[in-house]
């Protein structure tokens, strides 16, 4: 996730459908190359985040959220995918482990239900003690540690794709233009923008050459850059272009100390298939929303010289923050219709289908009330915000009843073109 939530809170597969080309629409030679037009299925626009890694042994039940996303309409789902929910080490896999079978139970009912995963991994091994840190700048010396920790990288990869046959798309790391992600496990302030762009690369490369040859018809996804302080207040643009002048430079694309410079890949498609941001608004200004992801995509199209997809894997509102669930559900709804204008938009993953109802979370003091649906964890106690009036499924004594729709299930559902019960999680007496 993105530091702007502390604020909302207070080998390689040239010849895939998932390059620039998808179905009948790349060999389409009036699809002029501008922001106004792509190749994007908006068919699977309505997405949602999932977190396993959220949910407890007591209170998961697979098949009911399953079809309670269904049943929202959702089209694609992000999963988080963490190395270290079923590895020990970059090559060893977890025995016996509940979150590996939990995870292919979930991957398993969300495509019968006809709902895309998306796996999405930010963690790695390293000698830090944080996964999620990047520990090294870039250094392709010999025998240098960087290379080492890439290498493991690849291997991390390799492992968990093998194990995970079933995943269509792979969203490769989270926010790597975020300090919060891309730092060294000491300081937050330990690599500059051009310096993440430099590890980026390296990591998407990697990772995309591991992917590839586990799964040779899976598709690669930029992991989605962010910007803290919101749409166009950051970094994107920026970030962007340096890491297309690292693919474009001869000086990446290769395994560093195994492989000769001269075969270096300059070709965007060998480090991710699909480009990925997260355009989080405080609020939303329909206008801003399409020029500023516009002008990204522009760099896209500079860059590559044809169409590709994007994937917004994240977006969401906090109801805590932006004054109530009714501005969350306006805002989500106006994204949505802003969404429909960018052609070569093909999904977005709103953040996210629950509500954390407890203290004292990694990015908030408070509750984080980002959900669709009450906490389904009865194990939680949290009550409706003082300043809401239209809140449902409130308990007498004021308690969020665990796993029942907030409005803003029933506004997505409508969006979607859902349809279905979505009380089929909520515990009655509660």
């Amino acid at each position: 996730m993105i530091n702007f939530k502390k604020w909302l809170s207070a080998f390689v597969a040239g010849t895939t459908i998932a390059t620039s080309c998808f179905g009948a629409a790349c060999g389409k030679k009036d699809t002029a190359l501008d922001s106004s037009h792509g190749i994007a299925d908006q068919s699977n626009l309505y997405g949602m985040c999932y977190l396993l890694e959220e949910r407890s042994a007591e209170t998961l039940d697979i098949a009911n959220e399953v079809l309670l996303m269904k049943n929202m309409g959702v089209k694609t789902v992000r999963q988080w995918m963490h190395f270290p929910h079923f590895m020990s080490s970059p090559d060893t896999l977890k025995l016996d482990c509940a979150a590996t079978k939990n995870m292919h139970e979930l991957l398993a009912a969300c495509e019968a239900a006809g709902m895309t995963n998306i796996g999405m991994n930010h963690h790695n091994f390293n000698a830090t003690g944080n996964t999620v840190a990047k520990p090294y700048k870039r250094d392709v010396s010999e025998g240098s540690a960087y290379v080492e920790w890439l290498n493991d990288y690849y291997e991390s990869w390799r492992t968990l794709v093998k194990e995970f046959p079933e995943v269509k798309y792979w969203e490769i790391d989270n926010e790597v233009n975020n300090s919060d992600f891309m730092w060294n496990g000491s300081s937050h302030d330990s690599y500059s923008v051009k310096e993440m762009a430099e590890i980026a690369a390296d990591m998407f490369y990697y990772a995309s050459r591991a992917i590839h040859e586990e799964n040779p018809a899976a598709q690669t996804v930029m992991g989605g850059l962010t910007e803290p302080k919101g749409l166009g207040m950051g970094n994107t643009a920026t970030f962007l272009q340096l890491l297309y002048d690292n693919v474009a430079s001869g000086e990446y694309g290769y395994f560093y100390g195994a492989e000769e410079k001269s075969g270096a890949s300059k070709n965007a498609d060998d480090y991710f298939q699909i480009a990925c941001w997260h355009p989080y608004m405080p609020t939303f200004n329909k206008k801003n929303f399409i020029e500023i992801n516009k002008e990204y995509y522009d760099i896209v199209l500079q860059n590559e010289k044809k169409h590709k997809k994007v994937f917004f894997t994240e977006i969401g509102w906090n109801d805590t923050v932006c004054n109530g669930e009714q501005n969350a559900i306006k805002y989500m709804e106006e994204m949505f219709d802003a969404c429909k204008q960018l052609p070569w938009l093909e999904t977005v993953n709103m953040f996210k289908l629950y509500d954390v109802g407890k203290l004292n979370n990694w990015d908030s003091a408070y509750e984080v009330r980002f959900g669709l649906v009450h906490d389904p964890d009865y194990t939680r106690t949290y009550y409706k915000l003082a300043s809401e009036t239209q809140s449902i499924n409130i308990a007498a004594d004021g308690r969020c009843i665990p796993g029942a729709p907030k409005n803003k299930a029933y506004a997505f559902q409508r969006l979607a073109g859902g349809s279905g019960d979505l009380e089929v999680l909520m515990k009655k007496g509660n």
